[in-house]
């Protein structure tokens, strides 16, 4: 009987000591006892630090999950030549069922490790691990933010009359039995159930995460207490719990979660001039909520974002490429431009790879300054990785939550905020005064979080028409667009 999907895969999935990334691998081939790997604060650490470097790779967030998926299906990123991106850019998923099914498999695969975390530690005595609360926290925030990734890709969206069609598994078991599935909004409620749980537990990063970051990078990964950026610390479930009462349609209590940030005075903003290099294969030492740290993702992005060759690189829809897209990046920035808008510094993400280069390529989350002159980010006392949750999208919450109650002024306000950061002026100073609603919010969330896999999310909340720069034409929002389908196997296995 072949054990591809759901709990069918997520019984005896060891976690093994094996270095990567500084972090530890996770091996599902291999049988570690539980009792052994969670019987002291170092198994417990090792088999967190596993559940982390499976999220950093290709296949999720090192490349599938962070830009690859999202930003082809939001027709941002114009994918490389294989077959594979062009069913994704014209939806044809039956045809690229092979990479939706492994998407499918490996984050249910993932969500086994964090179950397996959480029910060893909550079978042992608290008071023999140092950090018993931080432990679980982390795991019960992963298992929410996991499910979470995967019902907004894999469901249909609750505000288009959805709250009662099939979600789907929200598994807690470590067992061989099929989870059943849930309704849209039952998996809504497991979800916000688990970042709040993880909130709870994660309450001391309060005291741990400060700002200025320590710029000890060592010092990080070798102490538990030291880099919570890169650890789904307290900051990072807020966080979370923001974005998902948002996609739900409560922006009243996701207001309340990213005024727990913004008020935090840990998260600020950076200044127009780090706009460049904000998280070019690096974590922000300011912006960065929680992300994935990897020594692996400045090779993959130097070959598929920096070296844009046809066969494997991805690159931003522009008129240099021909074809005459429908909307092209520099579209994107365009809008809303009045006289006295100031300079959008995050225009400098989009960079010739090269001097006379004809094409432009998104460069954002590339760090350049390694590829050219060698110099690794640890000796700028940075960490290397994947910014998974970043403050901007803090302020866009509030100020949607404003606009949603009539209070125009307040969302003004928060705005503007982020505009000034990015070397931009304030909407009353422009001419005319930009008065912002909805619209605007979006572009500037769509300016702002270019190359980072939200837009996709942001046009499914909206149910919006698709303006295709594969296919050159308008296609018409709906479910068979914007909800990925579940493996068959998944059905065919529960028989």
């Amino acid at each position: 009987m072949r054990r591809t999907y759901i709990t069918y895969i997520i019984l005896c999935l060891g976690l093994i000591l094996n270095s990567c990334d500084d972090f530890l691998d996770v091996n599902p081939d291999s049988e570690v006892v539980n009792d052994d790997l969670f019987s002291n604060a170092e198994g417990v650490e090792d088999a967190l630090n596993g559940i982390y470097s499976s999220l950093n790779k290709e296949n999720l967030y090192g490349k599938k999950l962070a830009w690859e998926l999202p930003e082809v299906l939001s027709q941002d990123l114009n994918g490389p030549t294989p077959i594979l991106y062009t069913q994704l850019a014209t939806y044809n998923y039956n045809d690229a069922s092979t990479f939706i099914n492994s998407l499918w498999k490996d984050m249910y695969q993932t969500i086994g490790y964090t179950n397996n975390v959480i029910l060893n530690l909550e079978e042992k005595n608290s008071d023999i691990f140092p950090h018993y609360d931080l432990y679980l926290g982390e795991a019960y925030g992963l298992r929410g933010f996991l499910h979470f990734e995967l019902l907004r890709l894999f469901a249909p969206h609750i505000e288009n009359g959805a709250a009662t069609a099939q979600g789907i598994p929200y598994v807690k078991t470590y067992t061989f039995e099929p989870t059943p599935f849930s309704t849209v909004s039952d998996t809504y409620d497991a979800v916000i159930s688990d970042l709040k749980r993880a909130q709870d537990l994660l309450i001391m990063d309060e005291m741990y995460m400060t700002y200025p970051r320590a710029d000890h990078t060592s010092d990080q990964l070798q102490n538990f207490l030291k880099g919570r950026e890169i650890h789904f610390n307290y900051y990072a479930a807020t966080a979370a719990l923001a974005r998902v009462y948002r996609m739900k349609g409560d922006l009243d209590d996701a207001k309340i979660e990213a005024l727990k940030i913004i008020n935090s005075g840990k998260f600020p903003l950076a200044s127009a001039d780090k706009i460049v290099n904000l998280v070019a294969g690096t974590l922000s030492p300011s912006e960065s909520i929680f992300g994935l740290y990897s020594n692996e993702y400045i090779q993959t992005t130097e070959a598929t974002l920096f070296n844009t060759t046809s066969f494997a690189g991805f690159a931003p829809y522009q008129s240099e490429s021909g074809g005459n897209p429908l909307q092209e990046f520099r579209d994107v920035y365009n809008q809303y431009l009045n006289a006295n808008s100031g300079t959008d510094f995050r225009l400098q993400w989009f960079r010739r790879a090269f001097e006379g280069a004809s094409m432009f390529n998104v460069l954002k989350v590339v760090d350049v300054l390694q590829i050219n002159t060698g110099i690794p980010p640890a000796s700028r006392g940075l960490l290397p990785g994947i910014s998974m949750i970043r403050v901007p999208e803090m302020y866009y919450i509030v100020a949607e939550a404003e606009l949603e109650n009539g209070n125009t002024s307040e969302a003004t306000a928060v705005l503007n905020q982020v505009l000034l950061s990015r070397g931009l002026a304030k909407l009353e100073n422009r001419d005319p005064a930009i008065i912002p609603d909805l619209d605007f919010l979006y572009n500037e969330r769509h300016k702002e979080l270019f190359s980072e896999g939200q837009r996709w999310f942001d046009m499914k909340k909206r149910h919006m028409d698709i303006i295709s720069n594969e296919e050159l034409k308008i296609i018409p929002a709906s479910d068979k667009i914007y909800v990925l389908p579940i493996p068959t196997e998944e059905f065919e296995l529960r028989q």
